[in-house]
């Protein structure tokens, strides 16, 4: 114990600070309540080693070493206290924020007055997509503003808080620092909705805001006053000019990849992009982290190198450069620690000192820790220790366990050395470079394998080809990296500077992307998946660090064989369907705002998806659907469902098509025929997966149909005259003598269509047509359904007290989604009906 105190002390620190941090955040109440909590434990373990001295007489033969761990173990407590009193004082500033009382579930407007807090961030503006976005603008901007005042009646108040402000419009002009006046809807951060679908609102904490606004456009900020931080604004300056360098020589594919590699902001990326990056395991490419500033600075240090710099004149600018680029890049916390590594590694150098990186990586870890207490918590952050920490040891040769072993492993390296020696040049230097990518795929799959259940656990994906593309991109990386530094540095001088290195970037670029497309088009090459149990990731991680006191040969196999085992132990558990109470019909109507999905589970263990679309999702993502899917261990799906041509009902389904096995599409006759592109986008993937499409309808008797036990009401072959509305596909599922019916967006006159078929049982559900339109003849449906429950799958429009006062009238029951979040009804076999809400008593 000794020894390791010794040479590892920041390790032992920056556990007990971890710790501090956590327990605190466990009991956390108010900041009096935990720093008097800290105190007493504080002086309980500052009195104890005087008390033991005092008592047991440490100098007595026996004592001593006993006196000595009690002593240790005090100063780690007090060392605990410390960081967590750090994290009171933390919660407690947050918390205190006069903005926080104004923040509740409705959006209200405002007026506030603040202190822009960093750069700008600029992304795609998802709404100016397609021909309805033409006249929106195509950039969005994102402000994190210090508050200082806010507008009441006819004055302004002194106000405090963090927020995010959204603006469609490139506001990049404004710098760190400036003043500025903001109308706009205040809003809090959403907790989930749906079952399975993450929490971000600890992120935001993490990031210190308390709130957003949405503001209508550009016009609603005003420029008050400009920054008095010239650093800052240069900084901000660099980066926003880089990013226009990097965009003038890319392409539309190359360029978000290029801005996000250089300087960072990885909004420029879309959800398709990320999605490939993930399943090929280079989604850390996006992220500028250890990596990124290591090939920075071993660039940096073969050009100083080259210059003759002396070793501390060759600290002083490897360290500025670092820092800049820390600064440029936003501070994230990965990029930070690999700063302070890089930082304490030259320092040693400079005094002639030995580094030891698992101490120098504890020295990163506190001040990560102190520059804010939350980064304890955060999965990026665990994600990039991780790695280091895990480069770091399958880089190390296992210590040999005797000397005649060393010897032995020392004649054979000579043997091999004299085998080299005879051999002709490219001989050696084939060697070399296979030995070189050999050794590039020992340590990528090393990280991959220690990271995979955390990767897994946050992003549902379990990537089998991500050791091969990684080795293969970092030959690109190796070159993109630097010139598209280079880029941002001297073409604001002149664009016939950057115009080489920015050839090269792009061209770099080129060719990661085509590597990545390459292995994530690879079947079978990754999986989409449920996420393990927590207390089985934690587990891995218990065996993984334990098996590092076995230091042989043999504790290699041990580990890969444990990654084996744990990782088949696991798929056998998360992908195992949940399951439903005997003889129950099950739905579960999806939170997605404005469109529908329903996930409707039967007695015979058939699973199936009613529509997967919602308004606005230009980008086609299905991640709500999704994580409810997975929520219930969910990789296949017996069905899909279309009802009709509106995109918000079917235009997440390419999406779900790659993360899913889907055995068949059913459609109304005609409906994958029409011309929008979202459709053509539905035909593309459907070819691609190759799934079968079943057309369905009322008058036609379909034998398929009739085996899954439901019922086509609506429309009949050759559909009536109408909107794509009127011809929804409206299915019915009898169950215990009741009935649940999913009319689509059915609108008149498909609505007198089905009303003149046979009335189902009374006292079933009914999903509300067109989400709670008022327009949809709700009255005569109601009738003839006479439902005992309503569903509403809708937006907040929906929520609207006449949209309740209009489907109530008969005596049913209304629950709309974007009230109370996902909706799960089940019927039993005796007709008896359960409803939860997700966000009343989540399930």
């Amino acid at each position: 114990m000794a020894s390791s105190l010794h040479r590892f002390p920041f390790v032992f620190a920056s556990f007990f600070a971890t710790l501090g941090v956590i327990c605190d955040a466990w009991w956390y109440e108010t900041f009096w309540t935990s720093v008097t909590r800290w105190l007493l434990i504080g002086v309980v373990a500052g009195l104890l080693p005087e008390l033991v001295h005092r008592v047991f007489r440490p100098s007595r033969p026996g004592v001593k070493g006993l006196a000595r761990v009690i002593t240790w173990a005090c100063n780690a407590v007090l060392w605990t206290s410390c960081f967590g009193t750090l994290h009171a004082w933390s919660e407690a500033s947050f918390r205190s924020a006069s903005i926080l009382p104004l923040v509740d579930q409705s959006a209200q407007p405002i007026v506030v007055r603040g202190m822009l807090d960093r750069t700008v961030s600029l992304r795609r503006n998802p709404v100016s997509f397609g021909r309805r976005g033409a006249d929106e603008s195509p950039w969005q901007s994102q402000l994190t503003v210090d508050l200082q005042q806010r507008r009441v009646e006819d004055g302004f108040e002194a106000t405090d808080g963090k927020v995010l402000v959204y603006v469609d419009g490139d506001l990049s002009q404004l710098r760190p620092g400036d003043r500025m006046e903001i109308y706009g809807w205040l809003h809090p951060f959403e907790g989930p909705t749906n079952p399975g679908e993450p929490d971000l609102r600890p992120a935001y904490r993490r990031r210190g805001l308390h709130a957003r606004i949405e503001t209508k456009n550009a016009g609603s900020i005003t420029l008050l006053e400009t920054s008095s931080n010239p650093i800052a604004s240069a900084v901000a300056s660099i980066a926003t000019r880089g990013r226009e360098s990097l965009l003038s020589h890319t392409d539309d594919q190359t360029g978000p990849l290029a801005v996000a590699l250089v300087i960072g902001q990885r909004e420029f990326v879309d959800p398709k992009t990320r999605d490939a990056l993930l399943a090929t395991g280079t989604a850390h490419l996006l992220s500028v982290s250890g990596m990124h500033l290591a090939i920075l600075v071993l660039v940096a240090t073969w050009i100083v190198s080259a210059v003759g710099l002396q070793p501390v004149s060759r600290f002083v600018v490897i360290v500025a450069i670092s820092a800049l680029y820390v600064a440029v890049t936003g501070g994230r916390p990965p990029v930070m620690r690999a700063a302070i590594l890089i930082s304490m590694l030259l320092l040693s150098t400079c005094v002639r000192r030995t580094s030891q990186p698992l101490n120098t990586l504890g020295v990163a870890a506190m001040v990560l820790i102190v520059v804010n207490p939350m980064n304890v918590f955060s999965v990026g952050v665990h994600l990039s220790f991780l790695a280091v920490i895990t480069l770091m040891l399958a880089g190390r040769p296992i210590a040999p366990g005797s000397m005649r072993s060393e010897l032995e492993l020392q004649r054979e390296a000579g043997f091999q050395s004299m085998v080299d020696a005879s051999s002709s040049s490219w001989v050696r230097n084939l060697k070399t470079v296979a030995r070189f990518f050999a050794q590039m795929a020992w340590l990528s799959g090393c990280v991959t394998a220690v990271s995979l259940p955390l990767v897994w656990s946050q992003f549902h994906l379990v990537s089998l080809v991500s050791v091969l593309t990684n080795v293969l991109v970092w030959a690109g990386l190796m070159v993109a990296l630097p010139a598209g530094v280079l880029t941002v540095i001297v073409d604001p001088i002149h664009s016939w500077l950057g115009a080489v290195p920015g050839t090269v970037c792009h061209l770099a670029l080129r060719y990661m992307w085509w590597v990545i497309e390459w292995t994530a088009g690879w079947p079978r090459g990754h999986a989409w998946l449920p996420s393990p149990p927590g207390i089985g990731v934690a587990l891995f991680y218990v065996v993984m660090a334990a098996s590092l006191i076995w230091r042989s040969r043999r504790a290699r196999w041990f580990r890969c064989g444990w990654v084996l085992v744990w990782g088949v132990v696991m798929f056998w558990v998360s992908t195992r369907v949940a399951a439903l109470p005997p003889n129950t019909l099950e739905a579960t109507f999806i939170d997605v705002g404005h469109g529908t999905s329903v996930i409707v589970r039967t007695p015979d263990r058939k699973i199936w998806l009613y529509d997967c679309g919602r308004m606005g999702n230009r980008l086609g993502t299905s991640r709500d659907i999704d994580t409810a899917l997975w929520s219930l261990g969910v990789t296949r799906l017996d069905g899909v469902f279309l009802s009709h041509a509106d995109a918000d009902h079917y235009n997440a389904l390419p999406a779900i098509l790659d993360r899913f096995s889907v055995d068949v599409l059913i459609t109304p006759p005609g409906m994958l025929e029409g011309r929008d592109a979202a459709l053509a986008d539905v035909r593309s993937a459907v070819r691609r997966h190759r799934i079968a499409v079943r057309e369905v309808s009322a008058d036609v008797r379909d034998a398929w149909v009739d085996r899954t036990g439901m019922s086509v009401l609506h429309p009949p072959r050759a559909g009536i005259a109408g909107s794509d509305n009127a011809n929804s596909l409206v299915l019915r599922i009898d169950h215990g003598g009741r009935a649940l019916i999913l009319p689509g967006d059915l609108e008149p006159p498909g609505t007198e269509s089905l009303v003149s078929r046979p009335r189902p049982p009374a006292g079933g559900v009914l999903m509300a047509p067109h989400h709670g339109s008022l327009s949809m003849d709700a009255d005569v449906v109601l009738a003839w359904a006479r439902p005992r429950q309503t569903i509403v799958s809708g937006s907040r429009r929906a929520a609207r007290t006449e949209v309740e006062a209009m489907l109530s009238v008969t005596g049913s029951g209304v629950h709309i989604t974007a009230r109370e979040g996902a909706i799960r009804v089940r019927l039993n076999g005796s007709g008896q009906l359960d409803i939860r809400k997700w966000l009343v008593s989540p399930w």
